[in-house]
Order: C-alpha cells, then sequence, then structure tokens
C-alpha cells in the first residue's frame, strides 16, 4: 500500500466522548461491546430460528461492509482498487471485530486479468468466541457477520460480486476461522448457497407469520386442555376419590347434597374444621357441573393481605396504583364460564365483601383503576372453618352475603365423627402414596391401626393424609407400623375399649363355638346392640381388627 495516501487509520480515528461520537476522518461510527452483540444473536436465533438468523446477520455484516468499502472510497480517492481491498481488513481490525491475515501461497490478486482469489484466516473472531460461550460447539462455520462484511466490501471495492465462504471455524473445534474469497463466478456452487442467505426478507412480516404461529398453537393447546378436562371430569364419574371415600352417614349426606346441587348453577357454602376436604367437596361439585370444561379457580382468601385483596379478586388497570406497571385481571375474571372458589372466606375484609355482593348480585366486576365494568359468568363456591352466624351477630360478616352465599349449605363433618372412615382413608392415602414413589405395595399394620383409632385428628383429612404420607416413606418394609407414624399419634384406643367392655363367659363359648366367621360377627354385634367397641371386646380382638373382617366378610354398610 502506498504511503503517499494518508492511510494511517489508527492516526484517523477520533473519540468526542463529549459529543457522543466517534469519527474516522468524517465517518462516524459506533462501539459496542461484543457481549451486546452476542446477546442480539442470541435472541435472533432464539426468535428466528437457526437459518433465518445466519441470513438475518449475513446481510446486516453485507450493508455494513458494503458501507464502509463506499465510504473508505469516497475517503481515500487516491488508493487503488488492491489498497480498497486491503482497507476493509484494516478497519476490522481497529473494530475489534477480527484480525484478518491472508496466506500468501494461497493468495492470487490480479484486478487487471480478473483474478480475486484471497485465502486467508480470521484470527479472534469475536462470533466464534460469543458462539461458543452461547451455544457451545457447532457443526457448521457461525463467523456470520464476518462473512458478510467481508463480502460486501470486497464487492465494493472491487466493482464486481464477490462471495466470500468460510470454510473452518474455531466454534467446530478448528485452530482458526478460515475463509475463501472470489469472484462469484469463480465459485459457482458456493455463490449459489450463499445467495439463500443474501435473499431480502420482511422481518417484521417474518416475526408476525411467527407470532401467529404461535397464536395457533396456543389455541391448538386450549383445545386440548379443554378437552382433557372434560374426559377427565367425566372419569371422575367413576372412579373413587378423596372426595367421595367414606361411609360416614353424615359424610354422605353432605356428599348427596353436593351431587344433588352441582348440575343446578347455585351458590354453595361449604363449612368445615381446616382439612376436612372442603376443597375437594368444592371440585367435586364443579366436576359434576356443567361448567366442568370451565376453569376452576381456587383463591386462598386467608392468604391475601387486606390492601391487596379487591386487586386480587376484581384486577387492576396500568397506574391505579404504585407497582401497578401494567394492567392485571383477577381471579373473577380468570374463572368466567367456569367455578370460582373462595376458600376461608370469613378472612376478607368488610370492604372486598361488599364488593362480592356487588359481583354476585350485578354478575359484573370493575377493575381497580377503570370505570368501565365486565361482565363475569361464573358460579362462586365459598367455604370457611369459621363460625359465620357468630361473625354476622358481630358485625365482621355481611348479612347479605352470607345469605347470598349460603343457596345450598354443605357441612362437613370432623374425622373424628366419621367413625371407619380414618381407616378407608389411611388405606387409600396408603395405596396412593405407594404408587406414586414407585414402591411396592404396603399394608397398614395392626398396632398402625390401633394409633389411628386411637386419636382425634384435630388436623382431620389433610393431617392424616401427610402421617400416611410419612409412614409410607419410613416404613422399609412392606407392613407400616406404629412407629411410622408421627409421635403425636398416640396407641389404639382398641384395649380400652376391650377393658370397658368385659366379655360375659357364656357369650365367649357361644361366639366361640361358631365357626363360620360372618356369622360370628353378626352374632357379636347383634349381642352387642351394633355397638362396635363391645362387640371387639366380646370377640377378644380389637376394633379395628373387627372393622377390617368386616370388611373382609362384606358385613360394612
Amino acid at each position: 500500500m502506498r504511503d503517499d495516501v494518508g492511510m494511517d487509520l489508527h492516526g484517523l480515528l477520533r473519540f468526542e466522548p463529549e459529543e457522543g461520537r466517534i469519527w474516522l476522518k468524517d465517518y462516524r461510527m459506533v462501539m459496542f461491546s461484543a457481549c451486546a452483540i452476542g446477546v442480539l444473536r442470541r435472541e435472533l436465533v432464539q426468535t428466528l430460528g437457526w437459518d433465518q438468523a445466519r441470513g438475518a446477520l449475513k446481510r446486516f455484516g453485507h450493508a455494513a461492509g458494503l458501507a464502509d468499502g463506499i465510504a473508505l472510497a469516497e475517503r481515500f480517492p487516491a488508493a487503488t482498487e488492491l489498497e480498497q481491498l486491503r482497507l476493509g481488513p484494516a478497519l476490522h481490525g481497529l473494530e475489534g471485530i477480527a484480525n484478518v491475515v491472508r496466506i500468501p501461497e494461497a493468495t492470487e490478486i490480479d484486478l487487471a486479468r480478473g483474478i480475486l482469489h484471497v485465502e486467508g484466516y480470521w484470527e479472534n473472531s469475536f462470533e466464534a468466541e460469543q458462539h461458543l460461550q452461547d451455544f457451545g460447539k457447532s457443526d457448521e462455520p457461525v463467523c456470520w457477520t464476518l462473512v458478510g462484511y467481508a463480502t460486501g466490501h470486497a464487492s465494493a471495492a472491487a466493482g464486481k460480486r464477490t462471495i466470500v465462504v468460510e470454510t473452518e471455524c474455531r466454534a467446530m473445534g478448528h485452530d482458526r476461522c478460515r475463509f475463501v474469497s472470489d469472484y462469484a463466478e469463480n465459485l459457482p456452487e458456493q455463490a449459489t448457497r450463499e445467495e439463500l442467505d443474501y435473499e431480502r426478507h420482511n422481518l417484521p412480516d417474518k416475526l408476525q407469520e411467527l407470532v401467529e404461529r404461535v397464536k395457533q398453537q396456543t389455541r391448538s393447546l386450549k383445545q386440548r386442555e379443554r378437552r382433557i378436562h372434560s374426559l377427565e371430569s367425566e372419569l371422575a364419574r367413576y372412579r373413587p376419590s378423596d372426595d367421595t371415600i367414606g361411609e360416614d352417614p353424615e359424610f354422605q349426606a353432605a356428599l348427596s347434597t353436593a351431587r344433588t346441587v352441582a348440575p343446578v348453577d347455585a351458590t354453595v357454602l361449604i363449612l368445615g374444621e381446616s382439612g376436612t376436604g372442603k376443597e375437594l367437596v368444592a371440585r367435586f361439585v364443579h366436576d359434576q357441573s356443567l361448567r366442568r370444561t370451565g376453569e376452576f379457580v381456587a383463591v386462598n382468601c386467608s392468604a391475601l393481605p387486606e390492601n391487596l385483596q379487591e386487586a386480587e379478586l376484581f384486577g387492576y388497570a396500568k397506574g391505579a396504583f404504585t407497582g401497578a406497571t401494567t394492567a392485571n385481571a383477577g381471579v373473577f375474571e380468570a374463572a368466567n364460564g367456569g367455578t370460582l372458589f373462595l376458600d376461608e372466606i370469613g378472612d376478607l375484609s368488610l370492604t372486598a365483601q361488599t364488593k362480592i355482593l356487588r359481583a354476585l348480585q350485578e354478575r359484573e366486576i370493575k377493575r381497580i383503576g377503570e370505570t368501565r365494568t365486565r361482565k363475569v359468568d361464573i358460579r362462586i363456591i365459598a367455604a370457611t372453618h369459621r363460625d359465620l352466624d357468630a361473625m354476622v351477630r358481630e358485625k365482621t360478616f355481611r348479612e347479605d352475603l352470607y345469605y347470598r352465599l349460603s343457596v345450598i349449605k354443605i357441612e362437613l363433618p370432623p374425622l373424628r365423627e366419621r367413625g371407619n372412615d380414618r381407616f378407608l382413608l389411611a388405606e387409600h392415602f396408603v395405596g396412593t402414596f405407594s404408587a406414586k414413589m414407585s414402591r411396592p405395595a404396603r399394608e397398614l399394620g395392626q398396632d398402625a391401626y390401633d394409633a389411628i383409632a386411637g386419636y382425634g385428628w384435630p388436623g382431620n383429612v389433610r393431617e392424616l393424609a401427610n402421617a400416611i404420607e410419612r409412614a409410607v416413606i419410613l416404613s422399609p418394609g412392606e407392613t407400616i407400623g406404629a412407629e411410622h407414624l408421627p409421635k403425636e399419634v398416640g396407641p389404639g384406643s382398641a384395649s380400652d375399649a376391650r377393658a370397658r367392655f368385659a366379655a360375659d363367659a357364656t357369650v365367649t363359648r357361644e361366639l366361640e363355638s361358631i365357626e363360620d366367621e360372618g356369622e360370628r360377627l353378626t352374632r357379636a354385634l347383634d349381642i352387642a346392640s351394633g355397638n362396635r367397641d363391645r362387640a371387639a371386646a366380646m370377640l377378644g380382638i380389637s376394633r379395628t381388627t373387627l372393622w377390617r373382617r368386616m370388611k373382609g366378610q362384606g358385613l360394612l354398610g
């Protein structure tokens, strides 16, 4: 390169930080971090896919190389074509993109004779480094921007269509990134392949196409989810679940009410202690209702801070309060077309209660910060462990809301009052958790039955489920003993029952003379007037053993 053309690029570079500009002579340049460009590259690959991202970055590089070539020719009009060809690689090195090293023995340039064959290396390619960081090793060359830049600059400098092809790449495991450059007519095969990447695409249209495709897939997924939900609801009619297990008359009466009211779109209030299965019964009502293809949205009102109750229930507009950077729908809108389960509704503030009453009466809600109302088509099922009658008298719960909610009232008995249901549920949970943990089938030992019988279960069904899950985890063998249950679950009351009901010797002999177990159990129950504790004492067995034997003989009902 001649010295008299004044091509010392370093000397021409001028920084003006106070003006926010960088100049190469009078040609403005911009500096970006390799990390930022790497992020853009990653976003393009993840959003558009590999092929589209490669094409976009090659076209980006081509535009930059072409612009640099034209700009450098204008700023250095005395430079020859060969010198112009050298300016591009020099500028690339100055910009920190890569160091271009030609391979002399593989390079032949004679523009007068129409020869422009260059082979060389891109040392320290930022693209190869970024790709390895973000995606790891590649099966193909990845210096897309470099290829595009070199193609654009060479074409501008030579005044004829030139192509650059990367043949080796550090991202593929090679020591350096190698390239070959020539007139397109001399590399027809490669030129044909490269043309595909330089075809211009309307990126907004492509993005819109992707968005539409995602929307279509989302619609298809929602249709499938609705279908699956519908099928699951149908199956729920024929398979036992935690909410239908139990023989206790009071529990069965509650379940019968739930079945009766399910098809009718009435408001339901479920009362019962914590852990008695209020949400399970609410789901049971939903699954048996005409709304079973819609959403079942459950919200625990006791977990909502008072200052956020309205926002969570009814939603809010953007800017409605500090932190509301976007608009947000509440649970009333989320349950539109389905069922909204308001658990522990007795813990809501009076203000929230008032808003819920209006929503029930008008079938419409208003987001915080909005003036317009929104129609909602939902069924409300509420539940609480609190005494709402007392709260109404104390003016802490709105009387009109209470009457509106309790159109149908379902009261669930505590587990301690459900007799043998605790054993049925325990056996069900043993099977459920054993299968869930992929463990061999387990069974409850006699001492475990006694412990379950003798404990009051203040946490009800939820506590029983947790206790059995723990026991399944801790039991090393196939039998669950009392030692595997939580320590607060004490020994059973069967021994106390036997002490209270000492058997008459004559009755004992009579029972022992009956060979058929079914007849023997039935006779003992007849003598004890149906009292299972006394019948067990007469037979010299525990109440739980009596229950298991009755179950085996088909005498439970």
